[in-house]
């Protein structure tokens, strides 16, 4: 009965996923990788730079090439959050056993989509999302070098500051590394879980706590998993992901679906 209680409320969620666009000011715009780097610098010392259509304008002019269309300064676009809504909305839907977790969850932006969607289906599942706080732990040979130890450090304030905006319930906040805080953070049963670790440790070490306590039917979804054979354009900056996920299943059931998400990359499996 509440499977088809949860499917009564589809159309009406389906018609707010709009919520990603008005919300989160994503803007379909051509986003080059000299103005990621530009963000990149900037956003060291609290700011975020808004110079996309400058620099690609420059850029077009002096090379004639276009590049991505993503939002100026952020780490994802539409066509993500988008996937994540409905894989969300699934789980909800279909009334999977378990709570929804993310691990990496940074200032927490795709915690509030998550949370919307728990909000608007009236579920009584909880998030539980994961972050140091403290930026990213070192990284291996493995990971390439598109990141540094330290990088992409927030606080716990601004999370919390992002739900109030949008007057949702604030998840449960485990701060800490994963390897102190996984193990007796996460949920007994799982539905749902984003994992955005960026580093094959951090990856792996997600799946070895998540994999067992989802459920039968329950979704895993990796950010920054890029598969070049299908995609050759793919953002393949983060090659430690992909060796993580793979090195984990390669004796398992399941297989990484990887879906298109525009200019960056993500990947899913669904429990057997």
């Amino acid at each position: 009965m509440m499977i088809l209680s949860s499917w009564e409320n589809i159309g009406r969620i389906n018609v707010d996923n709009f919520f990603i666009t008005r919300n989160f000011d994503w803007g379909l715009r051509r986003s080059s990788h000299a103005d990621r780097a530009l963000n990149l610098i900037t956003r060291r010392f609290g700011v975020e730079s808004r110079t996309a259509s400058f620099v690609d304008a420059a850029l077009y002019r002096i090379t004639g090439m276009k590049f991505s269309a993503v939002h100026s300064g952020v780490s994802t676009n539409v066509e993500q959050r988008m996937n994540m809504f409905h894989l969300v909305s699934q789980t909800i839907a279909y009334d999977v056993e378990g709570d929804l977790v993310e691990v990496g969850c940074n200032q927490g932006q795709s915690s509030v989509l998550i949370a919307k969607v728990i909000s608007d289906f009236g579920s009584s599942k909880q998030l539980h999302v994961f972050d140091s706080f403290e930026g990213l732990p070192p990284a291996s040979d493995v990971d390439g070098a598109s990141y540094r130890e330290g990088d992409l450090a927030t606080s716990e304030e601004v999370l919390v500051h992002n739900f109030k905006l949008h007057g949702l319930r604030l998840p449960i906040i485990h701060k800490g590394w994963f390897k102190d805080t996984l193990v007796d953070g996460l949920p007994k049963k799982i539905s749902f879980a984003y994992l955005d670790g960026d580093l094959y440790d951090s990856i792996m070490i997600s799946l070895e706590n998540v994999y067992p306590r989802l459920s039968k039917g329950g979704i895993c979804l990796v950010d920054d998993y890029c598969d070049t054979e299908i995609n050759p354009d793919g953002w393949n900056y983060l090659p430690g992901v992909k060796k993580a996920c793979d090195d984990f299943l390669c004796d398992k059931p399941e297989q990484m679906s990887y879906i298109y998400s525009g200019a960056f990359t993500h990947a899913f499996f669904r429990k057997h």
